[in-house]
């Protein structure tokens, strides 16, 4: 979610910059009642086989991406003196079939299956218009074996960005590239040209790094550390479990589990003190990252942070609260705690 975030912040001056944030990561429609109803039925329809799709993220770790699943997050705003409802952040994982060469079939024992994780906001704040997505496809092929990419259409324009991960030549490199307006014809964009770059095996985006929390629950871990790539630089991050609580939110009452996202440059990475700070993780929240998941299944129902808003520097900062609403598809094991007699009354 970082790069839809940076697109926002990138569209002008301190205060356009943090309302395009805010309606970035906050602001969305939420579907009629018949509509949602319809979504979630198709989804259950699609109900993800027992077997979800494995995808190798690193030399000892692995992400298990569900065949259909759908979580809708309702998405709050602290500013203290005041709290907001500020939208919705829909997130969904599908697998599906992608031909592969006859030749390399041996290569790829489970089929040419591709997962795909994706992250979709529509709406507006103070003004702001804004239309966004941004999504990972798992590929099964050296290169790219993972592609990321986000584009997005607000009042000020629209942007795109792409990362793609993978073996080449076989070497691990990323390649990333963004959209510019320099040199394009009056009213349109273009891409720069991509910068390539070495990376350790096993590095991440971060729609997949935060798969990687479920695989902390599934291998009963208590730390987790990978390299992570955000837009060409190489980020340390560290998953690290925390305290266990019941938690209730909009789609039932869970016991959950605190998974603690912190990043750090990666050794030999030369990013300085102020850059360490700015780092933008999922929905831009800076620093460090509270998933609050199913203790089972690692299904993230709540997350929480602190986003600077006010400039890049962060005049004042609100705290960020993503509480999940509804859910299908899900892995067998994730469900909310039954209802007591007095909570049914």
């Amino acid at each position: 979610m970082e790069n839809y975030v940076r697109s926002a912040l990138n569209s002008g001056g301190p205060r356009r910059r943090a309302v395009g944030l805010l309606a970035g990561i906050l602001a969305s429609t939420t579907p009629a009642p018949a509509e949602a109803a319809q979504q979630d039925a198709s989804y259950q329809e699609a109900a993800a086989p027992a077997s979800p799709f494995l995808f190798k993220a690193g030399p000892s770790a692995s992400v298990l991406v569900p065949r259909a699943e759908r979580l809708v997050y309702k998405v709050g705003v602290n500013l203290t003196v005041w709290e907001s409802n500020a939208g919705t952040v829909t997130q969904t994982c599908t697998v599906k079939e992608q031909a592969v060469p006859l030749m390399l079939a041996d290569a790829f024992p489970h089929g040419g299956e591709a997962a795909s994780i994706k992250l979709e906001a529509d709406g507006g704040y103070l003004g702001y218009k804004l239309e966004s997505t941004l999504e990972t496809r798992l590929l099964p092929q050296d290169w790219p074996r993972i592609y990321y990419q986000q584009s997005s259409k607000s009042s000020k324009g629209k942007r795109q960005r792409e990362v793609m991960l993978g073996v080449r030549d076989g070497d691990f490199v990323s390649s990333y590239r963004g959209d510019t307006s320099k040199g394009a014809p009056a009213g349109t964009r273009i891409f720069r040209p991509a910068r390539e770059r070495k990376v350790p095996e096993g590095t991440l985006d971060m729609l997949t790094a935060v798969l990687m929390a479920r695989t902390l629950i599934r291998e009963e871990a208590d730390e987790f550390s990978f390299p992570l790539i955000d837009t060409d630089r190489l980020w340390l991050l560290h998953l690290r479990r925390g305290e266990a609580k019941r938690m209730e939110t909009g789609a039932g009452e869970f016991d959950v589990v605190e998974v603690v996202l912190d990043p750090e440059p990666y050794p030999g990475e030369p990013v300085d003190e102020e850059k360490k700070e700015k780092f933008a993780g999922v929905f831009g929240i800076q620093g460090s990252i509270h998933l609050w998941v199913e203790r089972k299944t690692g299904v993230a129902v709540r997350i929480q942070g602190t986003l600077p808003i006010g400039g890049e520097d962060g005049l004042f900062k609100v705290g960020i609260d993503v509480l999940l609403d509804s859910f299908s598809g899900t892995p067998p094991g994730f469900a909310p705690l039954p209802k007591t007699r007095k909570q049914k009354e």
